[in-house]
């Protein structure tokens, strides 16, 4: 696991959208990216690449923000984690895609192992309450 500095924490979920050649899981409880327009287009032009974009937002509060995002949208009751991924890379850390200056950590997934266990905690604790929004 590898700790990323916080000015470059977007710049390293946008890698993480870039690199995505099957599928990307995008997980933020809330969302806001209003002022991130180079996060808004990377995700849309996944979309647009055929990837399949998968974003998962807090039941109930955090739909607002994701209206111009080409993604199926699922809503998770009780949903705090914050995790990006595709088939080649992850990232976790505490930042919501929300654009303000909160200063979060981020953390690279840099071993197989990681990035095993991390999937084993999507696919038990968030996937299977996750409900099809859009």
């Amino acid at each position: 696991m590898r700790i990323v500095k916080p000015s470059e924490s977007i710049d390293t979920i946008i890698s993480v959208i870039d690199s995505a050649k099957e599928y990307l899981v995008l997980v933020s409880p809330y969302t806001n990216l209003k002022g991130w327009e180079n996060l808004k287009d990377a995700i849309n032009n996944a979309a647009k690449r055929g990837i399949e974009v998968l974003y998962y937002v807090r039941e109930k509060e955090g739909i607002p923000g994701t209206e111009d995002l080409d993604v199926t949208l699922y809503e998770v009751p009780n949903l705090h984690s914050k995790m990006f991924f595709s088939e080649k890379m992850a990232v976790i850390g505490s930042a919501h895609l929300k654009y303000n200056e909160d200063i979060n950590w981020t953390y690279i997934l840099d071993k197989q192992s990681e990035y095993i266990d991390m999937q084993g905690f999507f696919k038990n604790n968030i996937e299977p309450f996750a409900v099809k929004h859009r």
